[in-house]
């Protein structure tokens, strides 16, 4: 599994995903940092080094993508689970001493 929290676009190249893909069925990729511009690699760019078998979770939002007669949607990972962590912890009473 490889997450992406640097800020730094394109930090996960084509030969490190290509060398993950080789050893694993399903690599997970989760370059999750934002904006798009930011983000480690694009969902676009982790599908085709691995011939479609990334599962992607990105931290903003990219279109869906066709590959090989395949439509891949990306969901944001970083909204699903960091967001309502947060407000779950917000919005619980805490008693001060």
């Amino acid at each position: 599994m490889l997450v992406g929290t640097t800020a730094q676009g394109g930090y996960f190249q084509e030969p490190l995903i290509r060398e993950m893909a080789r050893h694993v069925d399903r690599p997970i990729i989760m370059p999750l940092s934002n904006p798009t511009s930011k983000a480690e690699c694009t969902p676009s760019e982790a599908i085709e080094w691995t011939d479609g078998r990334a599962i992607v979770a990105t931290g903003s939002p990219f279109p869906a993508l066709e590959y090989k007669g395949k439509t891949y949607v990306f969901g944001q990972a970083n909204n699903v689970f960091v967001f309502p962590g947060i407000a779950s912890a917000a919005s619980c009473p805490r008693r001060i001493k």
